[in-house]
């Protein structure tokens, strides 16, 4: 079994997607297009989702404005360099990630995506392994992911302004470009799978009832001041994990 294969094979999303789906047209030279996997055809349309899984949409909607405004500016550093409005840039783009992707992360952590786990194991929709994997399973593993690379791209930035030698700062540059093409990609190909795939099963496995109350549960920490959970990293049934950055002005603060 080559590696796309075992890629295929133990990926629970692609699991997920692909149940109930004849499809025997891919092959390790044809593999599936991640944006348009076996069964994405399915997915259940925005109007139709419950009012909680269309505003986790909605912050990766105003989520994407930010990445597309990211990735345009590395476009524009590759050409020019690290200027005052690429450091000003760079620190919008970090504080969106602090302010609003990692709190919309641990909220789905916390509260959505242990029930449908539960969900997922219970309908046999998961990795025969001990304990069983699911799609959740994934989706936590790439936002710890998220908090790492990010950290790992915003250090190099920040390396990259401090250093005096222009051999080794065009260096250190190029590499925290590259790392940050690869956030870019690996958080559209996050938010898709989540939006196509993880919503609708929630939609289609959680009751009403279950949905409402998590959605009550945001609401009432929104209403208290605590949705951002800003001072409070664990990540449900998780240990906690701290990305350790801060953000001023300037790429180097």
């Amino acid at each position: 079994m080559n590696l796309v294969q075992l890629r295929k094979k133990n990926d629970p999303i692609v699991r997920n997607a692909e149940k109930d789906v004849d499809d025997e047209g891919f092959s390790p030279m044809n593999p599936p297009d991640p944006y348009r996997p076996p069964g994405s055809n399915q997915a259940i349309p925005y109007a139709e989702m419950h009012p909680l899984l269309r505003e986790y949409r909605d912050d990766h909607d105003a989520l994407t404005v930010e990445i597309d405004a990211f990735e345009a500016m590395l476009t524009k550093i590759k050409a020019d360099g690290v200027q005052r409005e690429t450091e000003t840039a760079l620190s919008r783009f970090f504080r969106c990630l602090d302010e609003s992707l990692f709190p919309h992360n641990r909220r789905e952590e916390r509260r959505l995506f242990p029930l449908l786990a539960q969900r997922l194991v219970e309908r046999g929709e998961c990795n025969k392994t001990s304990p069983p994997t699911t799609a959740v399973d994934l989706l936590e593993d790439e936002h710890d992911e998220f908090l790492q690379l990010a950290a790992l791209v915003f250090n190099f930035f920040g390396m990259a302004s401090r250093l005096r030698d222009a051999e080794s700062r065009s260096l250190v540059l190029a590499t925290a470009v590259q790392q940050a093409e690869v956030l870019v990609e690996s958080l559209r190909l996050h938010i898709f799978r989540e939006d196509q795939i993880v919503f609708s099963l929630a939609q289609k496995y959680l009751s009403a009832a279950e949905l409402d109350a998590i959605h009550a549960m945001d609401a009432s920490h929104a209403r208290d001041g605590h949705a951002s959970d800003d001072h409070d990293h664990d990540h449900g049934h998780r240990p906690g994990h701290d990305h350790g950055h801060k953000h001023d002005d300037h790429v180097e603060a």
